[in-house]
């Protein structure tokens, strides 16, 4: 999963199921959907069968931008299989939301909302499990002031970040097929918002507690 032809793949598939299945969808299209699983906003087939490829392709320019445009760009040598692995996993759950979205539209039985909230977990716990080896960068992984001023405070904040990630991610996986849509909907997002949070305060914690030490006599 880590290596790079990986993506260029998926993205040969998003634009490929998009451009096959422009011909065969309604219009309007469904485009959006709501905490109950109900489809809430419609737009052109084209709308509908190129949104994805066109953001999927912008993330396979950027990829090997981002290293290039980062003053800190050396350290992402130190995570390079990391990132890959990251921007894969980005490509591939755009790769079935194209898949999904276009085969709900042309008629499959399928839970859009469902399907995307399990995405969404198996993504968080990806990143979970490999957000320590992130080093510091102002791209990727948790960018606060305190863990972007202090090598350890990045360190820690990682560390601890991706037990909660990886966490929160399986939990929402494993209930994306269980518990109602309005409730999944409410975990999606008090997981992702209340995951982010929790980090933010966690970095300003850890950096005062190692700037006390400093000052300590």
């Amino acid at each position: 999963m880590r290596n790079p032809r990986l993506r260029l793949f998926c993205l040969a598939v998003i634009w490929v199921v998009g451009l096959g299945a422009l011909p065969f969808l309604p219009n309007p299209s469904p485009i959006h959907w709501n905490a109950a699983g109900e489809v809430d906003g419609y737009g052109s087939p084209l709308l509908a069968a190129l949104l994805t490829p066109a953001i999927a392709t912008l993330l396979v320019v950027l990829a090997p931008l981002l290293p290039r445009l980062d003053p800190r760009g050396r350290n992402y040598e130190a995570f390079r299989p990391t990132f890959e692995l990251f921007m894969n996993g980005l490509l591939l759950f755009f790769t079935a939301l194209q898949l999904v979205t276009l085969g709900y539209a042309l008629g499959w039985p399928v839970s859009v909302p469902r399907v995307i909230g399990a995405g969404v977990g198996l993504l968080l716990a990806l990143i979970g499990n490999e957000l320590g080896r992130v080093q510091p960068n102002y791209f990727v992984g948790v960018r606060t002031p305190w863990t972007l001023a202090d090598p350890e405070v990045w360190r820690r904040t990682h560390r601890v970040g991706g037990r909660v990630f990886a966490a929160v991610g399986v939990l929402i996986a494993l209930t994306s097929l269980l518990l109602p849509l309005p409730s999944l909907a409410v975990l999606v997002v008090a997981g992702a918002l209340g995951t982010s949070i929790f980090l933010v305060g966690y970095s300003y914690w850890v950096w005062r507690r190692l700037t006390q030490d400093v000052r300590a006599p």
